[in-house]
This record gives structure tokens, sequence and C-alpha cells, in this order.
């Protein structure tokens, strides 16, 4: 941030010395073609997030050709008074150029960092929903077909946690993108701790997680660690339901069902729990 700062601060003072260098020195008298030009030049290279891509120097030649043959084809170039007002306008049109691009990179990167913090980032993500079903539905049919073990996971995040997550995090920041940040740490958790052919769906606020070749026996260890690493790196409580081939069920909806069913169970226990332990804190009480 305080290189962006940085960087801006210096552009700004160029265009003011530049815009005002009839005033501050009384021989130089820049044309009005100049003037529009490194205005356009600044406006497109700052509002072209494309441009980045582009090497510097094209960046720098291709206005400077345009700007000298708009010049050639008023006839200014030719007159011999004006070679040196013409070399002063290249000049600050090729440091315009370099500064404009400075600070457009640097806005570029705080905008991708911006994102990758609160939308998303390059490591590992659960697959989509309606592509990752599909592959869940076919590991499903897979293990029945072959009698092999399978256990199905429904994760979602407790609202209540994500409150209190919201006030440690971003306390000024609204609660719809502090969720946002928050499964967004919950499934890069979720990659890392689950083995690589674990198949996690990220379905809204949910997470649909296969887990090919693991047995019923085996389901509370890889449970308990994602409960210890989510608290520990995120800060806020998972809401687990477990489905498992053949106990619960033979059929993809089926398990889905059954760890949904059981999800939801545990954040209504964990709802009771919560308004229990604090009833002046809500205006609805559970009596017996």
């Amino acid at each position: 941030m305080k290189h962006l700062r940085f960087r801006v601060t210096i552009f700004s003072c160029w265009l003011i010395a530049f815009y005002s260098i009839d005033r501050l020195v009384d021989s130089i008298d820049l044309s009005n073609l100049a003037y529009i030009f490194v205005l356009t030049m600044v406006v497109t290279i700052l509002f072209s997030s494309r441009l980045i891509r582009i090497p510097l120097w094209a960046t720098i030649t291709f206005p400077t050709s345009i700007f000298l043959i708009f010049k050639a084809f008023t006839a200014s170039l030719l007159t011999n008074t004006l070679i040196g007002i013409t070399v002063i306008e290249v000049s600050a049109i090729i440091v315009t150029g370099l500064l404009t691009s400075w600070v457009s990179k640097a806005i570029f990167d705080f905008e991708r960092a911006v994102v990758k913090l609160i939308i998303g980032h390059r490591d590992p993500m659960p697959e989509t929903d309606s592509a990752g079903q599909g592959f869940i539905y076919r590991e499903v049919r897979r293990a029945r077909n072959h009698q092999r073990p399978l256990a199905l996971l429904s994760v979602s995040v407790d609202e209540n946690s994500i409150k209190s997550s919201a006030d440690r995090v971003l306390r000024e920041v609204q609660l719809s993108m502090t969720r946002q940040y928050v499964l967004t740490g919950v499934s890069r958790l979720l990659c890392d701790q689950l083995e690589d052919c674990a198949i996690i769906v990220q379905n809204n606020d949910r997470f649909l997680i296969a887990l090919p070749e693991t047995k019923p026996e085996e389901v509370p260890v890889i449970i308990k660690r994602l409960h210890k690493q989510v608290s520990e790196n995120v800060g806020v409580e998972l809401e687990i339901g477990v489905a498992t081939l053949p106990k619960d069920s033979l059929t993809f909806e089926g398990l889905i069902e059954k760890a949904t069913r059981e999800m939801r169970t545990n954040l209504k226990s964990s709802a009771i729990v919560d308004i229990d332990r604090n009833p002046s804190d809500n205006p609805m009480t559970v009596t017996k």
C-alpha cells in the first residue's frame, strides 16, 4: 500500500509540473496537441488493464510515433524554431508514459491482491457444484459396484462463529464479505488436510467431500483433524454430517441426504446450546 501511495504521489507531482510548465518557464510554450495527447495517454493506460501485458517499449514507442505523425501533418515539426519544443514534448510523453505504466502496474497488483484475499486464490480449490457432484456420483457408483468403502461428508460453517470471526478478522467489513473470506480459508484447509484422492465440492456455503477408500472407523479421526485445523487457522467452528457406504445408503442421493440431515441436526443443536448459554443476547429463549 505504501508503494502504491508513493507512486501516485510522484505521478501527481509530475502531471502538475507538466501542466504548469508554461507558467514556470516563459521560454517554453508547449502546443495544445501535446497537452491533449498526454492526457489521452494517461487515461488510456490507467483504464485499460490489458495494456499491462504489452511490453513497456511498445507502450512508449506507439504513442510517441503517433504524436510525431500528427506534428508532421500539421507542419509544425518542420519549423526549425519549434524543433526544441518538439524534443521537450516527446520527452514529456515518454516520461508520462513510463510513470503512468509504473502506477498502473502498482494498481493492478493491488487489485489482484484484494481479489485474492476476498474472492479466492490460486491454491487448490474445491470443484464447482455441477462438475464436482458428477465426480462424487462416479466414485459412489465405483465403490458400490466394487464393494469398496466410501465416506461422504457434508460440511458447513456455523453462522454464529462467522459473526465472531467478523469481529476478529475484519470488524469494519460487512458480514457477507467476512463469510466469503471464511469460506475461502476453510476451502484452502480442506484441500490441504485431505488426501489427493478426496473430491471436494463447494455448493454455496456448504462443502461436499467424498473420501474414497475410507472406512467408517477412520472418519472420526479425519473429522477431529478438520475441526482442529479450521478452528486454529480460520477461527470458526465446523458442523459436519457423515454418511458411509454401504452402511447408511447405497445411492448417491441417499448419502447426500443422510449427511446433510446429520449436519443440519448438528447446526440446530449448536444453536440451542448458544441460546441457552446467552439468553440475554437473543430475544428468543428455549424453555422446557
